[in-house]
C-alpha cells in the first residue's frame, strides 16, 4: 500500500508529529511511506520518503492556512491514502482530528467570559474551515482520537457518518515505572528539590490550566510546582507572583527528556478546561505517576476515579483540585497504588495497536477506491 501522511512537523516532540512519527515507522515495515511535512526533526532508516512542504511559519494561523496549498503544490504522486492531520490538506481519504477548534475556543470563553480580538479571528476562519473539511463529500473517513472529539465533531460539525474512535498509543518503553528508580534523585537534586519535598507537575499548553494549577497550589502551603511547556511563562510567572508562590513554582522550557521529570515528580497535575486527549496524561499514567485532571481531557475517559487517577469535574473547582494534591502528599502509598493501576490501564494502549487500527481504515479507503 503506497501511504502519504501529512504533517506540518515530524517531530516526535509535538503531539502531531509524534503521531506521525509512530506511525510512520510501523507503516514503513509492510508499505511504501511517504511523509510530506515543512520540517523533518527525526533520522529514519530509509524506509521512509520525505517530501518538504513549503508553507508560511509566522503564527499558528499562517502555518494553518498555508500548508495546504504547500501540499496542494507538492501532492502529484498517487497514492491509495492520503492520510492529513487537522487543517493539512484540502481534500485527504482520511484526517485525524486532534482538536475541535470550536470547541477549544468555547471552553476558554466560558472560562475566561470572552475571547480576545485574534481568538475570535482565528475561531471565525479556523473553525469555518473544519466544518468544511469534515463533511462527508470532503473527507471520506474521520479520526477522532477520543469519545469527547467524536461528539464534538457531531456538534459543532455535524459529522456523524465514517466517523471512527482510535486512542492515541503511548511508547511504553520510553514511559515507564523504572526510570522513577533510575534518574528521580538526580533530577531531584539537579532542580534543587529535597526527596522530602512534595512535587507536582504541569506540562503541556499554559492556557489549557496553569492558571489553575497555580490557584490550586496557593492552598498548598507545603507543595512545588514544576511547569513545562512551550508556551511563554510571562502571564503566569505574574499570576504565581500575585498570588505568593513565586517561591514554591519553577518555570521551565519544553524538553526531549520530559520522562526523566515524570520520573521526578510525585504527581501530574494537569487541571484543563479542553484537551481533546492529552498525551501528557498517557505519559504520565505510563510512568507510574498518579494523575490529578478533568473530565474535559479526553484520556480521563479512560480513567475510574479513585483508582487509575482523580478526575475534578470542573477545573475551576480550586478546592477540589487542592484536596486531591493533599490527599496524594498525607498518602505515599495511595500515590504508589494509583500510579501502579495507571500503568496497568494504559498498557492496553500501544502504538502497535493504533497503527493496527489505522490500517483497518486504509483498508476500507482503498476498498471503496476499487
Amino acid at each position: 500500500m503506497r501511504i502519504a501522511l501529512l504533517v506540518h512537523d515530524y517531530d516526535r516532540r509535538t503531539g502531531h508529529g509524534r503521531y506521525v512519527v509512530e506511525l510512520a515507522e510501523r507503516f514503513s515495515r509492510e508499505h511504501d511511506v511517504h511523509v510530506f511535512a515543512h520540517r523533518v526533526a527525526e533520522a529514519s532508516d530509509g524506509r521512509i520518503r520525505f517530501h518538504h512542504v513549503p508553507a508560511v511559519r509566522m503564527t499558528a494561523m499562517t502555518t494553518i492556512l498555508t500548508f495546504p496549498f504547500g501540499i496542494w503544490w507538492r501532492l502529484r504522486e498517487a497514492f491509495d491514502v492520503v492520510h492529513g492531520q487537522g487543517l493539512s490538506a484540502f481534500s485527504p481519504d482520511v484526517v485525524t482530528v486532534h482538536i475541535c477548534q470550536w470547541a477549544w475556543f468555547d471552553a476558554l470563553r466560558e472560562r475566561e467570559g470572552r475571547l480576545g480580538g485574534r481568538d475570535r479571528i482565528f475561531r471565525a476562519l479556523v473553525g469555518r474551515w473544519e466544518r468544511a473539511l469534515y463533511h462527508p463529500a470532503r473527507t471520506q473517513w474521520v479520526i477522532a482520537i477520543s469519545e469527547k472529539v467524536r461528539a464534538e465533531l457531531a456538534r459543532y460539525y455535524g459529522r456523524s457518518a465514517r466517523v471512527v474512535m482510535i486512542r492515541p498509543g503511548v511508547d511504553l518503553v520510553r514511559f515507564h515505572p523504572a526510570r522513577r528508580r533510575r534518574f528521580r534523585a538526580a533530577v531531584r537534586q539537579a532542580l534543587g528539590y529535597a526527596e522530602r519535598e512534595f512535587l507536582l507537575l504541569y506540562a503541556g499548553d499554559l492556557r489549557k490550566g496553569a492558571a489553575e494549577a497555580l490557584r490550586a497550589l496557593a492552598l498548598l502551603p507545603d507543595a512545588h510546582l514544576l511547569v513545562i511547556s512551550r508556551t511563554p511563562a510571562r502571564r503566569y510567572r505574574e499570576v504565581a507572583q500575585r498570588l505568593g508562590v513565586s517561591a514554591r513554582v519553577r518555570f521551565l522550557s519544553a524538553t526531549d527528556r520530559i520522562e526523566n521529570y515524570y520520573a521526578a515528580s510525585d504527581a501530574l497535575f494537569f487541571p484543563t478546561v479542553y484537551d481533546a486527549h492529552g498525551m501528557v496524561i498517557w505519559e504520565a499514567m505510563a510512568s507510574g505517576l498518579p494523575v490529578i485532571t478533568t473530565r474535559a481531557a479526553g484520556a480521563a475517559e479512560i480513567i475510574r476515579h479513585g483508582e487509575e487517577g482523580l478526575i475534578v469535574d470542573d477545573a475551576r473547582d480550586i478546592p477540589t483540585l487542592a484536596r486531591y494534591a493533599q490527599q496524594l502528599r498525607e498518602d505515599a502509598a495511595l500515590r504508589k497504588a494509583i500510579g501502579e493501576r495507571a500503568r496497568a490501564r494504559v498498557e492496553a494502549f500501544s502504538w502497535d495497536r493504533a497503527a493496527q487500527e489505522t490500517l483497518c481504515i486504509y483498508e476500507q479507503v482503498r476498498s471503496t477506491a476499487s
